[in-house]
């Protein structure tokens, strides 16, 4: 079978919707599936209806010493890291935590578009209603753009999240025309702060079967001639880790795409694209 030697969005039991996925069934999943190295995204998330998702604060050295010290158990590298929620307005704490802890790794997103929740499925209606698509994408596209110039973080996770469940009021597909001119402003500023977005294949498990972003997304985030590019299942389960990450390498090699991206200390390292998947023996 194939495998993709890293996933790098990948959620333990800190994160409170992974409650029961401790980081030693992640071990057991990535060594019964050859995965090389995990690095652990969990959730900070300063406020908002999904506060109670995150990690606390008195956790997180726990949380981080944890992950060390399962390291020296097994093959398997492990790494700390975290996915920050974007929310205008509030971000002394975030600020802290970065600078707090010795991180590899740290994952920028937006979920909370003004009161409106993208990623739930009861509170996300209410971004779509009464407007064009275009509209909506505007207003995640420009707090998006916000994150990233924030400088926090090491690259931006999901970058066409709202389509989580689009399906509940719109019976196609999103098009690249739906997305904005905020999009593209989005995108230059990812070049301009030399980052990157990760193709985040939880999308295939979601209802509209397509990964994050779709693929005219990242023609333009190469035609732009950003390079850094990372990718992560987004798991919150064990049985989830690499999921159809090697297909998504294949589809950033179809883009043009010569590297994947891994991060030691928050230092960006640069994976030839044909070294990141490899074929291994069903166990």
């Amino acid at each position: 079978m194939k495998a993709a030697r890293f996933d790098y969005h990948v959620h333990e039991s800190h994160s409170r919707d992974a409650r029961e996925s401790t980081v030693q069934l992640y071990i057991e999943a990535a060594e019964a599936r050859g995965i090389e190295e995990i690095c652990f995204t969990t959730h900070l998330i300063t406020t908002g209806p999904d506060v109670d998702l995150g990690i606390r604060d008195h956790e997180i050295e726990g949380y981080v010493n944890n992950i060390h010290e399962l390291n020296e158990t097994t093959d398997v590298h492990l790494k700390p890291g975290l996915e920050i929620d974007y929310i205008k307005g509030n971000q002394s704490r975030v600020e802290r935590v970065i600078e707090e802890f010795n991180w590899d790794f740290i994952l920028g997103s937006v979920h909370l578009v003004g009161k409106w929740d993208v990623g739930s499925r009861k509170r996300s209606p209410g971004f779509f209603d009464g407007r064009p698509l275009v509209e909506a994408t505007h207003d995640y596209y420009v707090l998006y753009k916000e994150a990233i110039e924030t400088g926090y973080f090491d690259m931006m996770s999901h970058p066409d999240y709202w389509r989580r469940y689009i399906h509940q009021k719109h019976t196609e597909a999103a098009r690249w025309e739906d997305y904005s001119d905020a999009c593209l402003e989005s995108i230059d500023a990812l070049k301009s702060y030399d980052m990157g977005v990760e193709v985040n294949t939880s999308g295939r498990r979601h209802a509209h079967g397509i990964q994050y972003p779709i693929r005219e997304f990242l023609v333009a985030v190469y035609d732009t001639g950003i390079r850094k590019m990372n990718i992560g299942s987004d798991s919150h389960l064990p049985e989830h880790l690499g999921f159809w990450l090697p297909e998504a390498v294949e589809m950033l090699k179809g883009v043009g795409f010569k590297h994947i991206t891994s991060f030691s200390g928050r230092n960006a390292i640069m994976n030839p694209i044909d070294s990141v998947v490899r074929t291994v023996k069903n166990r």
